[in-house]
């Protein structure tokens, strides 16, 4: 996988503001969306809710308003990309920036919907020992959005059904939009986010398989209600090549005993589904291969057995 540290970018701010320690030991890692009219509101809300620290990933060429930001909120931090990114590559740049336990992706256009967080909340974090916790999702009117992900199996091919979130601490295959309260010791032992994968779609669906498949859990959170200010980004889910590299690593590997591996027999799928060079086609496939083979022992199911086991939780919570 590409390593982000290849990607050059500029630091801006990021003083620790009076009273620093005091403040809640989460940090936000901001996606930029485009469009800075409200920016200082946003950031103003942000400081209101007392986090440690604020790092917003954004896309060149500076402009100044980050070094006018980074002067009037301290605990404001901007990484300035000299150069495009996906989402996942820029969420991984940003966990390598937090130096707390916790981070919570956001984008621009999204509104936290509390006046606060409370040490017990902190303390919830820490038990429920999660990867990701996934934010209960609202649109401009209110309106709660279907940001619970289901799998299933319909003729051996992956179908993703969205649901309203069903109870507080449902599973969800991967977080909406990305947004979620991650855990940084296990985003990193997870891997993060594929950057090879160019697809934000498939991207974020490799992310929450791997999660699930390697004994990790995302799961819905009820406790940090979050709105978006404007209509949420449609989704794009063309089956290409980042769909291929999401299928032979989540979907190909077959669990066995007390590892993964990726059947030869599993090559002629690929191929057929394909198409092209059959050379290509093998490289790629044994690529993947070897990538499960090194991961193997990682692996807690594979994704029939994931399926197989969401549907009894998912009763049990309703």
């Amino acid at each position: 996988m590409p390593d982000e540290k290849s990607i050059p970018y500029t630091v801006i701010g990021g003083a620790s503001g009076p009273g620093a320690r005091e403040r809640f030991p989460l940090t936000v890692i901001l996606l930029d969306r485009g469009g800075h009219l409200y920016r200082p509101e946003l950031f103003d809300s942000l400081d209101k809710l007392g986090l440690r620290s604020v790092i917003s990933i954004e896309e060149g060429p500076e402009t100044g308003d980050a070094s006018v930001l980074s002067q009037r909120f301290p605990a404001a931090r901007f990484i300035v990309l000299n150069e495009k990114a996906s989402p996942g590559a820029r969420i991984n740049i940003g966990m390598r920036e937090c130096s707390d336990p916790f981070a919570l992706v956001l984008w621009s256009d999204m509104r936290i919907l509390s006046a606060g967080l409370s040490s017990r909340f902190s303390e919830r974090l820490s038990e429920q020992n999660r990867l990701c916790s996934a934010p209960y999702l609202q649109g401009q009117k209110g309106e709660l959005l279907p940001c619970a992900t289901a799998p299933a199996f319909e003729k051996q091919n992956l179908r993703l059904i969205q649901l309203p979130p069903q109870a507080d601490g449902a599973r969800t295959v991967y977080p909406f939009d990305f947004a979620g309260i991650y855990s940084k010791s296990k985003f990193i032992l997870s891997g993060g986010f594929d950057s090879s994968i160019a697809s934000p779609y498939w991207q974020k669906l490799d992310f929450g398989f791997r999660a699930w498949l390697w004994g990790e859990e995302i799961r819905l959170i009820q406790a940090l209600p979050v709105a978006y200010m404007s209509e949420p980004a449609q989704e794009d889910q063309t089956v290409d090549s980042s769909y291929r590299w999401f299928w032979l690593k989540n979907l190909a590997p077959s669990y066995r005993s007390d590892g993964a591996v990726v059947p030869r027999m599993r090559y002629w799928s690929y191929l057929r589904s394909r198409g092209g060079n059959p050379f290509a086609a093998l490289s790629e496939f044994n690529a993947a291969a070897q990538w499960v083979h090194i991961n193997r022992y990682r692996f807690h199911c594979d994704a029939p057995g994931l399926v197989d086991l969401w549907e009894d939780e998912t009763h049990e919570l309703r």
